[in-house]
């Protein structure tokens, strides 16, 4: 049968969907894997849509994965396919695993939970006529009437599970207005890089320990409480996916382990996995799920060595009633240990990066200045990844946020809502400043941070003025390096990287409408 899987997402690295393209391909379906980058606060082009019903004439089954965010997109596109083409159309990811019925408006079915074994299920019974409403995982609606499933159980070795499928001949992007044909140069230009180093991302564990209050997980953790919630993939198992990735994909220089909770492995296992990964794949590494608690000296000393080149590591805030909001169990003397532990490999990684959450409306500012002092005593150099909280349905926030009338429309306050536009206020600036500082390797001393926040300061309305010396060196530094970049072009006849400098800063503002 032929399956039609879409991404909607802004790149194309799409795990999930790659993931269950190569469990359709391996029980023999054709499937075609479309890709679609776009923001969610945009929407596609008619011409475009059409593109994509033309790619899935024939299907017997079309499927899209969406978090909360792409709600929009995914009605869209939904709309206009079922609108032309005669079709099943199933809806996954994390956002139809919690509103389910929400998106039966739109979809013919929904899957919660993991995909894998309910669509090869949905395939094969599709293909041979039988009825398929009793599928585990799956909802739908018929005649009227909201058809639930129960959940099955999680999948537990991972290693059973095949490798993403990174495919040129099946696969088609967006790319310039039009749909084309994956090629390795598309896949090489649109894959995604870090510091100009193209990237290949993967999930050696699903799942996550804990249930903080604004992650999905808070409530994944809940359907399945009698789990359990982390789940890895053996070490061979990782090092054949990176070698088979290798060797399809020879631009690739970096890896990326994106999931919550790789460190959880045990130094017996983290050892295993360095020896091999440092034999056979040596490439550097960026491992992005870690944790205080789950941070070693041992464990990072071990990867380090394998290649390890960054970390990421989630913090959210150093105030102690926003850590109980939040559900954050480690102290700030743990995180300051684990901070610490990165900070001794400073010579030999790049800077870490830690997720800060902003924008909470019960936090006062005595929480956000609690928790600035405490990034300011950070051993330099780090980088802070800035969020805007956001409360996403079924998490604990999102409940407290109802209740409370914090939220009154959730497609506008949630939905369409931009996770990484902080508000522009005084305290979130003197993150951001802190934030140029530290990972350029230059201190904010405690002493200056507490002085810009200071009740007298504020009383004496001197905040902005105190706020603008403090950055005058960063701006001094910018245009520096600026001026060394335009004599350099001049010098080499490189014009464009100027001309565009200036369209970007200038005339586009210049040609918006007022």
């Amino acid at each position: 049968m032929k399956v039609v899987l879409l991404s909607i997402y802004p790149d194309i690295k799409s795990f999930g969907l790659r993931t269950l393209s190569a469990c359709l391909k391996k029980e023999g379906h054709d499937v075609r894997l479309v890709f679609l980058p776009m923001s969610f606060t945009e929407r596609y082009e008619k011409s475009i849509l059409k593109e994509v019903v033309d790619i899935s004439e024939g299907a017997g089954l079309i499927g899209i994965s969406l978090m909360t965010n792409f709600y929009d997109n995914a009605i869209q596109v939904t709309n206009f396919i079922k609108d032309r083409l005669d079709v099943h159309v199933i809806w996954g990811g994390i956002h139809p695993t919690i509103r389910p019925k929400e998106c039966l408006n739109f979809a013919d079915m929904v899957c919660l939970g993991e995909g894998e074994g309910a669509l090869l299920e949905l395939g094969k019974k599709i293909e041979q006529g039988g009825s398929y409403l009793d599928i585990e995982n799956l909802w739908f609606r018929n005649k009227g009437k909201i058809i639930k499933n129960r959940i099955r159980p999680l999948i537990h070795d991972l290693s059973d599970i095949p490798n993403p499928d990174y495919d040129y001949v099946t696969h088609y992007t967006l790319n310039n207005g039009r749909i084309q044909r994956m090629t390795e140069s598309l896949m090489e230009k649109q894959l995604g890089n870090i510091l100009g180093n193209n990237i290949y991302g993967t999930m050696p564990t699903r799942g996550c320990p804990y249930s903080c209050t604004y992650c999905c997980n808070n409530t994944l953790n809940k359907m399945y409480s009698k789990q359990k919630s982390v789940r890895k993939k053996g070490t061979d198992s990782i090092i054949q996916e990176l070698l088979d990735a290798k060797n399809r994909m020879p631009f690739i220089d970096w890896i990326t382990f994106d999931d919550d909770a790789f460190l959880m492995c045990s130094v017996r296992e983290i050892a295993e996995f360095s020896k091999k990964y440092k034999e056979k794949i040596g490439m550097p590494l960026y491992v992005s799920g870690v944790t205080p608690s789950t941070l070693s000296k041992e464990k990072l000393s071990m990867l380090v060595d394998a290649g390890l080149i960054q970390v990421r590591m989630g913090i959210q805030s150093g105030s102690e009633s926003s850590k109980n909001l939040y559900n954050r169990s480690q102290s700030n003397q743990q995180v300051l240990k684990a901070v610490k532990i990165i900070n001794e490999f400073k010579d030999r990684i790049l800077p870490p990066k830690y997720d800060v959450i902003l924008d909470n409306p019960w936090e006062s500012e005595h929480d956000l200045i609690e928790t600035l002092l405490f990034f300011t005593s950070f051993p330099i150099p780090y980088r802070l990844n800035f969020y805007s909280l956001n409360f996403y349905p079924g998490t604990d926030l999102y409940r407290k946020a109802r209740e409370e009338g914090v939220i009154v429309d959730d497609m506008e306050d949630v939905y369409r809502k931009h996770y990484k536009r902080c508000k522009q206020n005084y305290i979130n600036s003197l993150f951001f400043m802190l934030n140029k500082y530290a990972s350029s390797d230059q201190r904010v001393s405690l002493r200056t941070m507490t002085m810009l926040t200071s009740p007298v300061v504020k009383w004496l309305k001197m905040r902005w003025l105190l706020y603008g010396v403090c950055t005058l060196p960063l701006i001094m530094n910018r245009l520096s390096y600026l001026f060394h970049k335009i004599i350099e072009d001049i010098r080499t006849g490189n014009w464009s990287r100027i001309f565009g400098y200036i369209n970007r800063k200038f005339l586009f503002k210049l040609q918006r409408p007022l």
